[in-house]
């Protein structure tokens, strides 16, 4: 009688261990599908950016300059650049965003990247960019890229960084200009008066 109640708590108790597997394997697949979707959404984006790159051309850094140091200089193809290039950093950030809410990526890189696509909007033509790109994203990561670009300091934006670190870098030059100009030279000792 004994063996025989054994017998069933065993079979009922493998029985459990069976179905507990088979959770554990549709999970895994489950995982894995999610994972596969991740990865053709980020191809997805991959393709949206390598687009955007090649549509640029090689007067984007110009275009980027006026954009942020004279903006109303800006004419229609360089606004065009000017999305194309802000698009393609953009849409990277998003990729790690997925990429984190897959659980693919850590809280760290994702902060990282946040930071990095909100300072890269946070100058005056970047935020109306973004103002107007925006719609073109998750709304989800806009969120998380608006709630960043808040906590922006808006007297330092990425113009006025520039600036500066422009003025800083010409008065190295003004600074070298300065010591390497003729000194008014004491005469030849010879030519000194001598001392009454």
């Amino acid at each position: 009688m004994n063996w025989d109640q054994g017998s069933r708590w065993l079979t009922v108790l493998s029985n459990f261990g069976v179905i507990g597997g088979l959770v554990l394997v549709a999970m895994q697949m489950n995982l894995n599908s999610d994972a596969i979707k991740q990865q053709n959404e980020i191809e997805l984006y991959r393709g949206l950016a390598a687009g955007e790159l090649a549509f640029m051309g090689d007067s984007t850094a110009t275009a980027f300059a006026v954009a942020l140091f004279r903006p109303a200089k800006l004419d229609e193809v360089q606004i065009g650049q000017v999305w194309a290039y802000m698009q393609s950093h953009l849409l990277s950030v998003q990729q790690n965003w997925l990429s984190h809410r897959a659980g693919m990526a850590s809280d760290a890189t994702w902060a990282r990247a946040r930071a990095y696509g909100a300072n890269q909007i946070a100058f005056d033509a970047g935020r109306i960019w973004w103002r107007e790109a925006k719609i073109t994203f998750d709304p989800d990561f806009v969120a998380e890229i608006e709630a960043e670009l808040a906590t922006i300091d808006p007297s330092i934006d990425l113009a006025l960084m520039n600036r500066k670190m422009l003025e800083e870098i010409h008065q190295i030059e003004k600074d070298a200009a300065e010591s390497s100009e003729p000194k008014e030279l004491s005469p030849p000792i010879e030519q000194r008066s001598s001392p009454p």
